[in-house]
This record gives structure tokens, C-alpha cells and sequence, in this order.
């Protein structure tokens, strides 16, 4: 342990920005933008050609729909050493995504070969109806990570999209085990079940993380989404 423990303050010695990159990717996860830009911002200052600085700060400005900010960092690293290319390629595909240019998107995802970029590919089929091409990306990322969270939600509202309930909440659930789960996963599991039939177990499921007038406010938009498919059957 001690041996550990030397090897890490060595190589942070060595690379004082390492320590700013992890709180940040840390914050940025968390959902806190304001820490993670700034110790992105303070990584820069130990080190201004630090790629993953510039790509991460591009990261929090894309959750942040400030996309002009997020195209520039992105351009900033481009020929910084150890440039990401793959992760920089997938950035630049959210973009056009979150502008609503999905052709442009699904060029940038191609270029990279990231699991990101392909459950983000993915999510491109879906919105074309080209839901057999998405299900094959997102078996893809699940095969090759799977604890990828994202990859089994997507599957699952794509099966429900096609109709397809049991095998939508055998993916969902899949998402919910998972320790990442929050309650927008356990909401879509949630409306898996309605549609299958299982309004009760979709009742229990909203009441894991809502209580009177919201959960009330769930169960009438489940509703609504059953009488909704009912009509067009």
C-alpha cells in the first residue's frame, strides 16, 4: 500500500494537472459544472496544452448547451500531444446533435470508434426508425462494457419503441441494477411495465422515488401514454 500510495504522489509530481483532471471529471459527473470548469481550469494553468483539459471543459460546455464554447475548446486541443481524437470526434457529434443537424452527427460518431460514439449512433438510428441498426450498436457497447448503463436504457426505449415490452424491460432492468441507476431509469422501467400490462408494478417502481403529487403526476403520464397506444392499436 505504501508502495502505492509513493507511486501516485510521484507521478502527480511529475504531472501536476492530474490531480485538477480527476476532481473535475469527478465534479462533472456529479452534475456540479462550476467545480469541474474550474479545475479544468486550473489543470490548464499547470499545463496549457493539456488535451484532456480542453476536451473536458468541451465536455461540461456540451451539458451545458453552450456549444459555440464546446467547438472551440475541441478545436484548442486539436494537435495538442496525445490528442484524443476518437473522444474529440464523438464530442463533436453531440453538437450537431444538440443543433438538431443529426447527418452531420452521425458522420462525426462514425469516425470514432468510442463506446460513447456508438450508443450515441445508436440513439441517431432510433430517431430515423432504424431501430434494428440501433439495437445492433447498443448489443455492441453492452458486450464490450457491460456495466454501460446508457447502452441498456437505450435498448430498452428502442424494443419499446418497436413494441417489443418483455425484452424492453429485461434491458431496463438491466439499467437498474446497476449502481449509476437514478430515478430517470427506474421511470423508464417504470413505463416498460405500464405498457406491458403492469400498471401495479409500475406504480411500485415510481414510488421508489416519488410521493404524493408527483407520483400522482407520474401515473397520470403513464396513463396517458397507455391510452395513447391503445388508441392506435
Amino acid at each position: 500500500m505504501i508502495l502505492a500510495l509513493s507511486s501516485c504522489t510521484m507521478t502527480e509530481k511529475k504531472n501536476p494537472a492530474a490531480p485538477m483532471l480527476r476532481i473535475a471529471k469527478k465534479a462533472r459527473e456529479s452534475g456540479n459544472t462550476e467545480a469541474a470548469i474550474s479545475f479544468y481550469k486550473k489543470a490548464l494553468e499547470y499545463d496549457e496544452d493539456s488535451h484532456e483539459a480542453l476536451l473536458g471543459l468541451a465536455e461540461v460546455y456540451i451539458d451545458m448547451k453552450l456549444l459555440d464554447a464546446a467547438s472551440a475548446h475541441i478545436k484548442k486541443a486539436e494537435g495538442k500531444k496525445g490528442y484524443n481524437s476518437n473522444k474529440a470526434n464523438y464530442l463533436r457529434g453531440k453538437i450537431y446533435l444538440l443543433a438538431g443537424n443529426n447527418q452531420k452527427a452521425e458522420k462525426e460518431f462514425l469516425k470514432s470508434d468510442s463506446l460513447d460514439a456508438m450508443n450515441a449512433l445508436g440513439a441517431v438510428y432510433d430517431s430515423r426508425e432504424e431501430h434494428r441498426r440501433a439495437q445492433e450498436l447498443y448489443k455492441q457497447v453492452i458486450s464490450r462494457n457491460p456495466s454501460y448503463i446508457d447502452a441498456y436504457n437505450n435498448m430498452g426505449l428502442s424494443l419499446m419503441l418497436c413494441g417489443n415490452y418483455k425484452d424492453a424491460i429485461f434491458y431496463l432492468e438491466n439499467a437498474c441494477s446497476l449502481p449509476a441507476a437514478n430515478a430517470a431509469y427506474r421511470s423508464n422501467l417504470a413505463v416498460a411495465y405500464g405498457l406491458a400490462g403492469d400498471v401495479e408494478k409500475a406504480k411500485t417502481i415510481y414510488a421508489q422515488d416519488f410521493d404524493g403529487n408527483d407520483l400522482e403526476e407520474k401515473i397520470a403520464y403513464l396513463e396517458d401514454i397507455i391510452a395513447a397506444k391503445e388508441s392506435s392499436d
